[in-house]
């Protein structure tokens, strides 16, 4: 019974070695498959194409500019000596030729030229009664030639008193505009005019001298005129607001570039000043009634190229100098760079001078 008994383990024990060498490692506890990830197809890159055409290429800059005297009257005491005693004048006031400017301390001098005036009214009215004295034979000719002796000595000292007295004033030798007041000596302080030092200026009125101005423009804190124009060049004009907006009711106008260079040798003049601005425009048939201080826009064609090859601006990169666009290759259907040489452009399209063919389709962005 016991061998029998053995018999039997030894069996079970050689089914239970058979289950596990083929059954693997089911007895025991097994490890998690790693989950493999379903597979998702990429979005296709989207491009934006455009044609290469044939068109026009126009630029056109627009700006402001104020109607101006580019040459004005510098006015200065001719001798030193003396304060200002009373400015007569305002920055931007209008005046009439001969208006008083600028006075200067004249107590004394003012006072012997009203005492010289009085002397000679006198001598004057003793002179005409011994005239007719002399005349009706009431006094001899020696009394009447001293009293003209008299006369004549009482006026040339109340002319030189009052040329004296005047040179203490100074007076306006132009109508027009005050653009310029020198404050070294007009501000209150004890600073003695210097002779032939600019006291005033007045922008000339002479519509020889009348043009229109622009604006200077400003990047990275560095002032410049608008270098865009070409001397010689016609501009569109329109009376304008403050704000630079065209006025709705303000007839249009044209205007011709101009340089300073041309300006002096066509003038042939000595300027008294020639304001600091490298280009003027010289206005053609302006409106009537247009005057200094107007505020003018401006139109102006930078150039206009017909019949020439096309691309927008936002095609183009550039890299090391080259200039490229990207096109897709027809074999691969991948992007490729294409070479491309540019002539002008503006801000939305440029002209193509080689690289491309009208009716070629590029990728835009």
């Amino acid at each position: 019974m016991k061998k029998y008994t053995i018999k039997i383990l030894v069996v079970l024990l050689v089914l239970v070695q058979a289950a596990v060498i083929f059954g693997g490692c089911s007895l025991f506890p097994s490890e998690e498959e790693p989950e493999v990830p379903s597979l998702k197809t990429p979005k296709p890159v989207e491009y934006t194409f455009c044609t290469v055409r044939k068109g026009t290429l126009k630029s056109t800059v627009s700006g402001t500019g104020k109607v101006s005297s580019i040459f004005y009257t510098e006015q200065s005491f001719k001798q030193g000596g003396g304060k200002v005693k009373e400015l007569h004048v305002t920055l931007g006031q209008y005046v009439e030729k001969g208006q008083p400017l600028v006075e200067i301390e004249n107590a004394d001098v003012e006072e012997k030229y009203l005492t010289a005036e009085i002397e000679y009214q006198k001598k004057l009215l003793e002179n005409q009664t011994k005239s007719k004295q002399y005349k009706n034979g009431s006094i001899s000719e020696l009394e009447y030639h001293i009293s003209e002796l008299e006369l004549k000595s009482a006026k040339l000292r109340y002319d030189d008193l009052k040329q004296a007295y005047e040179q203490t004033i100074l007076y306006a030798e132009v109508s027009g505009k005050i653009v310029y007041i020198n404050t070294k000596y007009t501000t209150g302080t004890a600073t003695e005019i210097v002779g032939g030092d600019t006291i005033v200026a007045i922008d000339s009125e002479d519509p020889k001298f009348t043009f229109v101005l622009f604006e200077r423009l400003s990047a990275n804190g560095v002032e410049y005129t608008p270098t865009q124009f070409r001397v010689g060049e016609k501009l569109d004009l329109t009376l304008a607001d403050d704000n630079g907006k065209a006025v709705s009711s303000a007839e249009p106008f044209k205007g011709e570039i101009v340089g300073t260079d041309a300006m002096i040798k066509d003038f042939q003049i000595e300027l008294g000043q020639v304001v600091e601005k490298y280009y003027f425009c010289k206005m053609e048939n302006p409106p009537e009634g247009i005057k200094h201080g107007d505020v003018v826009k401006y139109d102006y064609t930078e150039f206009i190229i017909e019949d020439c090859i096309i691309i927008p601006t936002s095609a183009l990169y550039e890299f090391n100098g080259e200039t490229f666009v990207y096109m897709l290759d027809a074999s691969t259907n991948l992007k490729k760079e294409v070479p491309v040489q540019i002539g002008y452009r503006t801000s939305s399209q440029a002209q193509v001078l080689d690289g491309l063919k009208v009716g070629e389709i590029i990728i835009e962005g």
